[in-house]
């Protein structure tokens, strides 16, 4: 069925589903020197995986063109436009687009977070609907939110949605970055912007150990659990189903608490497991993977001891709480001085605890560090020369 473009305030959303009609459009977005950009994703929702499932793009002069990855393999064309530094990409709260990006293949420049700009700006709730409503006294339909973006096709709700989402982004923009420069607090923005192109997708280390109640486990049972980590992920991308969906996460790590427990006794009296894994066929796979698991732990000599750091609890000594209290002072100064919200961008809870435990003073942004260095030379605190850290490096 073709396609009627519809209307929302006078934006015209245009749906793309052919090679033929992104590579026009494309011609058409590269003419302009600002775009709003946001994309719709599953993470672990209702599918497998992070999965691109909508990509929205306003223009700013009357058209938002909604782009659908499913219908169309070859965005690379996209992609290189995303990576013009030449062209403004207008976005609030980016992190995970830029991070799915990234796990993609593209690498985005020229990236201006509204999000980012509402928070130097202390804004106590900086969601888009917040802002437009503070700003322009506009209410945005937000009824979609929790809509499941991977069926089709599309309804016109959906589309109405994900074109708000960017249609009044260049309004916003040129609003706040106005407020940013009256503060004088647009070098906050650009470096915050800079660290948000910096961003690199990587799979987190030791998934399972993030289960809740993992690290209760002994080292042999961590073992167990890894390996049935690993089997549940198989399962969950072979069904296209987000992994907790095939073993709940509570019954995952009870299983690796007690690896010698029957198997079809357990699939028939626990809860959170789906249907398709008590099939006779997933059955034999999950005891095969647990026989196999435990074969290797006997041959690896895995100890039934507990990890050292189990329970391990911050140290706390004379010397820890004093830097940890003259850290928390400087907090409060700067929170008096620049705002609760804002303040959380300068100086966080990790940066204090940080300190108090190391004596090191490491901070991840230049504006930070200036901010913290000028407040705690004000209240007459005595901190060390900090260090810079970026990407992990750290920059003297």
């Amino acid at each position: 069925m073709e396609y009627t473009p519809i209307q929302q305030d006078g934006t015209t959303i245009v749906l793309i589903e052919t090679q033929a009609a992104l590579l026009e459009a494309v011609a058409q977005l590269s003419q302009s020197k600002e775009l709003a950009l946001d994309l719709e994703f599953d993470q672990n929702r209702f599918s497998y995986g992070f999965t691109l499932c909508l990509i929205q793009i306003a223009d700013g002069q009357g058209t938002c063109y909604i782009i659908d990855p499913f219908k169309i393999n070859d965005l690379e064309q996209l992609y290189k436009l995303f990576a013009s530094p030449e062209i403004t990409k207008i976005i609030h709260h980016s992190n995970n687009d830029i991070l799915l990006l990234d796990k993609l293949g593209c690498r985005i420049k020229g990236v201006m977070d509204t999000d980012v700009a509402a928070k130097i700006l202390n804004y106590e709730r900086s969601s888009l609907a917040t802002v437009m409503k503070e700003e322009f006294g506009i209410e945005i339909d937000k009824s979609q939110q929790s809509s499941n973006w991977n069926k089709r096709p599309l309804t016109e709700d959906q589309l109405r949605y994900a074109a708000i989402d960017v249609i009044y982004l260049h309004r916003v923009m040129h609003r706040l970055v106005d407020k940013v420069q009256e503060a004088s607090r647009m070098h906050w923005l650009e470096e915050e912007n800079m660290l948000l192109e910096q961003l690199v997708y990587a799979e987190p280390e030791n998934p399972h150990l993030r289960l809740r109640n993992a690290f209760r486990l002994n080292l042999y049972q961590q073992f167990i659990l890894d390996k049935l980590f690993r089997f549940r992920d198989s399962m969950a991308q072979k069904l296209n189903k987000p992994s907790a969906f095939i073993i709940a996460n509570d019954a995952l790590v009870e299983l690796a608490n007690n690896p010698n427990t029957d198997i079809h006794e357990w699939l028939n009296h626990t809860k959170g497991l789906h249907a398709a894994l008590k099939k006779p066929a997933n059955e034999k796979l999950l005891k095969e993977a647990l026989e196999q698991a435990k074969q290797e732990a006997r041959k690896q000599e895995i100890s039934h001891e507990y990890a050292d750091n189990r329970f391990q609890r911050p140290l706390r000594t004379p010397e820890t709480e004093q830097r940890k209290e003259a850290l928390t002072q400087v907090q409060k100064k700067i929170i008096e001085k620049y705002g609760e919200s804002a303040s959380r961008l300068i100086i966080t809870q990790s940066l204090i605890t940080d300190y108090s435990q190391t004596g090191k003073l490491r901070c991840t942004k230049q504006y930070g560090m200036d901010i913290l260095l000028e407040t705690a030379a004000e209240a007459e605190i005595k901190l060390p020369s900090p260090t810079l850290r970026k990407n992990n490096v750290n920059l003297e």
